[in-house]
C-alpha cells in the first residue's frame, strides 16, 4: 500500500508556471542531481545534494542547504532569505524558493487552497460591446479619411487606407496572440483586439480633440502637448498588451513602461530644445475651426503685432546660428 500524500512540490519553469509535480510521502526530502535524491532537478547550477527539507514537531518547514557553492534563495515579499551550505531558515507555507535557475514550491496538504477562479469566457454582452467597438473605429476612419479628402475623391482612394489600417491592426493583433501562445499557452485573440481598436480610438481622439481645444480655449498648450500625450497614450497600449502576457507581474510592467517613456520623452523634448530652441515639436497649431466654433474672446490685433516683433530677435539669431553651422569648415 502506497504512503499517503503528504506535500506536493512544484518545479516551476521560467514564465512562473508550474512544469513538474512531485508527490511527497515522507520527510525530509532531499533536492539535488545525483539519481538517490527524493527530488532530482536536471540544472547544472545545482549541487549533487544540494538541499534538504524537514518539518519539525510544529509541522513548520525547515529548508537546510547542504554541500553546494550557489546556496539557496527563499523569495519573501519584504526582502529574500539567502542561505549558504550549511545554513536554514524556515520555509514559509507556499512560499516560492530558488535552487540555481530551477524555482519550487511545497504545497502541503494543511495548506490553504486559493479560490476557483472564473473562467476568462467573455459574456455576450462584451461580444456585442466589442462589436459596437469595432463598428465605432470603422466609422470613426471612414469619417477621417472623408474630411480629409476632395470632393473628386473616388471610394476607392477612401477604400485602400482603410484596408491598410485594418491590415496593420490584424497583423499587430496576431503578433501579441502569438505572444499570448509562447507566454501563456493560450492564443488570445479578443483581449489584444479589444485593447488594440480601444487605445487606437483614444490616440486618434486626442489627435481631433486637443487642437479643437486649443482653438476654442485659446490654449495653445494642449496642441503642443499632442505628441506628449499620444506617446503616453501609445505607452499604456503596449502596456495592456505585455499584461495579457505576464500579468504576474503588472506592477514591473508597469514600472518599465513607464520609465522607457519617460526617457524617450526626455530625450525627445532635449533633442527639440537642441535643433529648435523650443521643448515641443509643434511652432503653430495645424489646422484653422470655424470662428463660430471659438469660446474665447477675440484678441486685439495690436496684441499679435507685438508679439511678432518680440520673435523678431530670436529668429534674427536662430538665422545667424544656421549660417555658421553651414559654413563651418
Amino acid at each position: 500500500m502506497n504512503a499517503p500524500r503528504l506535500a506536493q512540490v512544484e518545479v516551476h519553469d521560467a514564465d512562473g508556471r508550474a512544469a513538474r509535480y512531485v508527490d511527497v510521502q515522507r520527510w525530509p526530502l532531499t533536492v539535488g542531481r545525483a539519481l538517490d535524491n527524493d527530488l532530482v532537478l536536471n540544472d547544472p547550477h545545482v549541487a549533487a545534494h544540494h538541499a534538504r527539507v524537514d518539518t519539525g514537531a510544529d509541522g513548520t518547514l525547515t529548508l537546510t542547504v547542504l554541500d553546494s557553492r550557489n546556496g539557496a534563495r527563499i523569495e519573501q515579499r519584504r526582502a529574500p532569505t539567502l542561505l549558504r551550505a550549511g545554513e536554514s531558515a524556515p520555509l514559509p507555507p507556499l512560499a516560492r524558493w530558488r535552487l540555481g535557475h530551477s524555482l519550487l514550491l511545497v504545497r502541503r496538504v494543511q495548506d490553504m487552497v486559493a479560490d476557483e477562479m472564473p473562467l476568462a469566457a467573455p459574456p455576450a454582452a462584451s461580444r456585442s460591446g466589442m462589436a459596437a467597438l469595432l463598428l465605432a473605429g470603422l466609422g470613426w476612419l471612414l469619417a477621417s479619411r472623408w474630411i480629409d479628402s476632395d470632393p473628386d475623391t473616388r471610394w476607392l482612394d477612401h477604400l485602400l487606407p482603410l484596408v491598410s489600417v485594418l491590415t496593420g491592426m490584424l497583423f499587430w493583433v496576431l503578433a501579441w496572440a502569438l505572444a499570448s501562445k509562447l507566454f501563456t499557452g493560450r492564443f488570445v485573440v479578443a483581449a489584444h483586439l479589444r485593447i488594440a481598436v480601444g487605445f487606437g480610438l483614444a490616440i486618434e481622439a486626442a489627435e481631433l480633440l486637443l487642437p479643437l481645444l486649443a482653438f476654442v480655449a485659446d490654449w495653445p498648450l494642449a496642441s503642443r502637448l499632442r505628441s506628449v500625450v499620444t506617446i503616453v497614450i501609445g505607452a499604456a497600449w503596449v502596456a495592456q498588451h505585455l499584461a495579457q502576457l505576464q500579468p504576474r507581474r503588472l506592477g514591473r510592467i508597469r514600472v518599465a513602461v513607464a520609465a522607457v517613456t519617460l526617457l524617450g520623452l526626455v530625450a525627445t523634448t532635449a533633442l527639440n530644445w537642441r535643433r529648435n530652441d523650443r521643448l515641443l515639436d509643434e511652432l503653430y497649431a495645424p489646422n484653422l475651426m470655424p470662428p463660430s466654433w471659438r469660446l474665447a474672446p477675440a484678441q486685439p490685433a495690436a496684441g499679435f503685432v507685438l508679439g511678432l516683433k518680440a520673435l523678431e530677435e530670436p529668429l534674427r539669431e536662430r538665422a545667424r546660428k544656421a549660417r555658421s553651422e553651414d559654413f563651418e569648415p
